[in-house]
């Protein structure tokens, strides 16, 4: 029978959770105290009673015992509700409040959002909207501290006066730090301050990094699975566009791809790795994917994985796999995905961005088909085919050490390399109209013309985005078009600002267009500021910024 330190026995409680969700193996270091034992700890009862109370005071005892009911509950899929009705159960248990409220902070937009609807007293507060500096959240977040207010009443505040409003006193507000960033606000309210206000104080400091945690995985599994759904309404878009775009496909025929469709069209043929470079934004995915659907492999999976999305020890994981208990918290085998992609096709984008530890055990694979998975000593076989994309200079990246050149040398076999749109300005007129068809089916719109001058326009940009960033310019256009015609002025400002030709627009003349193109995207987007920005290409907090700057209500 072991005790443990309540740093020791955080980590315990959590590796369930943590072991499910790899992703947070990289904030170990939230926990600075955890012994080895309390690694390989297997089975021991922990003493949840046995703490120093003099040393420790009671709210971490209080806060062990509610980890350690949390810890029972993790193997579960838990979602916002669920996460934020346990700790509000919890600290209600624990002492009286009248209000409980979770809030996500978003510093890139200085943005807050409510994480649910609060538990208690109904108070008219700001959420999915730009933080105010008269509010409580604010001050939490600016000083990185917690904020206790005794006395609401006497504070003028807007935040503090909506909380006095409806009888409440006193509140408490602690800043959620994962990674030295804040994440999110706690709150905790109530009409009559608690004589034991300190030792709630210290319960809720004992708390937040676990509740930060888990906060952070939850959101973390939301915008997974938003991608995974996005990832599979691309992929149904492509495959209504003749079967996933086959190398006969009309916007890859062009003249000016000839040369790269014949390079394709022999790599599809043979069992070879193949070298994708190219700027961002050229597509190369949809070329792997082409590659991949029009060669005897097409039956087997196509697998993605962007190899710079994931630290060195994830990535890792996530290619060979590992054998339950490999490490602490793996619970279960897991395939990788050389696994996944057996007889099929692995893409491994920004292959520039791979550890050079991993390049080694990729080589392995090109050269003998096998690898070996985390926490096995015997090899595993797959039969599948290496497509590779970049936009570096691997040569370059050879030469600064960051790039192995036995495992350039195997992946370049067969090398591709997809020319950015400025060289080949004659398709940008074939990839407009393509684009202008489609968005005016998902629009129920129809245009009928395309204007010279606008075709003329887009072949004068420089398209440092390629043709993503093309895509983009059609789809706003179409939301500004007035008719059945895209014509200049469908065009958004920052487009002609941005333009090649060496004019410099009228700055008057250019703000009018601004607000008129602002006031467009709003009416398409029935009011929707978040929908507004991400099509105009802006920041919502950048966005809000003009609505003022126009006299238009945010």
């Amino acid at each position: 029978m072991i005790t443990y330190r309540y740093p020791e026995l955080l980590f315990i409680l959590l590796m369930p959770f943590v072991g499910k969700h790899r992703d947070m193996l990289r904030y170990r270091h939230l926990y600075p105290y955890i012994s080895k034992k309390s690694f390989i700890w297997a089975g021991e009862q922990v003493m949840l009673e046995q703490y120093d109370e003099h040393r420790l005071g009671n709210s971490v005892a209080v806060a062990a015992r509610i980890i350690y009911r949390l810890s029972k509950l993790v193997p579960d899929n838990m979602d916002r509700s669920g996460l934020f009705s346990f700790f509000s159960k919890e600290l209600r248990a624990s002492f009286h409040y009248d209000r409980f409220s979770i809030f996500l902070y978003d510093a890139e937009r200085d943005f807050l959002t409510a994480f649910t609807a609060a538990d208690g007293t109904v108070v008219e507060v700001f959420s999915d909207t730009r933080i105010a500096q008269n509010t409580v959240a604010w001050q939490a977040i600016q000083t990185r501290k917690p904020v206790v207010i005794k006395n609401l009443a006497s504070l003028n505040w807007g935040g503090a006066v909506s909380l006095a409003s409806v009888g409440l006193t006193a509140t408490i507000a602690l800043p959620l730090i994962l990674n030295r960033q804040v994440i999110g606000t706690l709150h905790v309210s109530f009409v009559r301050q608690p004589d034991n206000l300190v030792e709630i104080l210290n319960l809720l400091q004992q708390l937040s990094p676990v509740l930060t945690t888990f906060l952070f995985v939850i959101l973390t599994e939301e915008r997974r699975a938003r991608t995974q759904a996005a990832d599979r309404a691309a992929l149904d878009s492509l495959c209504e566009t003749e079967a996933a775009f086959p190398l006969e496909n009309s916007l890859l025929e062009t003249k000016a791809m000839t040369k790269v469709m014949a390079l394709a069209r022999k790599a599809a043929k043979l069992h070879i790795p193949v070298l994708i470079s190219g700027e961002t934004g050229t597509g190369k995915e949809v070329f792997a994917q082409a590659i991949h659907h029009a060669s005897p492999r097409a039956k087997g999976a196509f697998v993605a994985v962007n190899c710079s999305a994931f630290s060195k020890e994830l990535l890792e994981s996530e290619l060979f796999g590992h054998r339950a208990g490999s490490f602490t918290g793996a619970t279960k085998d897991k395939k990788g995905l050389f696994e996944e992609a057996d007889k099929g096709t692995l893409f491994l984008d920004e292959i520039g961005e791979m550890p050079v530890e991993l390049q080694a055990k990729l080589l392995r694979v090109l050269e003998c088909g096998e690898f070996i998975k985390i926490g096995e000593t015997r090899p595993t076989k797959v039969d599948l085919r290496i497509i590779a994309a970049t936009n570096r200079d691997l040569e370059k990246e050879i030469a600064s050490g960051n790039f192995r050149e036995d495992l350039f040398f195997r992946l370049s076999v067969f090398r591709i390399h997809l020319p950015s749109l400025r060289e080949r300005p004659g398709d940008i007129a074939e990839y407009a109209r393509f684009f202008a068809a489609q968005f005016a089916d998902r629009m129920g719109r129809r245009i009928d013309t395309i204007d010279k001058g606008y075709i003329a326009a887009l072949e004068r940009h420089a398209w440092h985005g390629n043709v993503r960033e093309l895509r983009n310019v059609v789809e706003r256009s179409l939301i500004m078009a007035e008719g059945n015609a895209l014509t200049v002025g469908c065009l958004s400002p920052e487009f002609h600002a941005a333009s090649c030709d060496g004019s410099v627009p009228d700055s008057m003349a250019l703000d009018a267009l601004e607000r008129h193109h602002i006031l467009r995207v709003l009416e398409y987007t029935k009011g929707n500021k978040a929908e507004a920005a991400r099509l105009l290409g802006i920041g919502i907090a950048t966005l809000y910024r003009k609505l003022e700057s126009y006299g238009m209500k945010p």
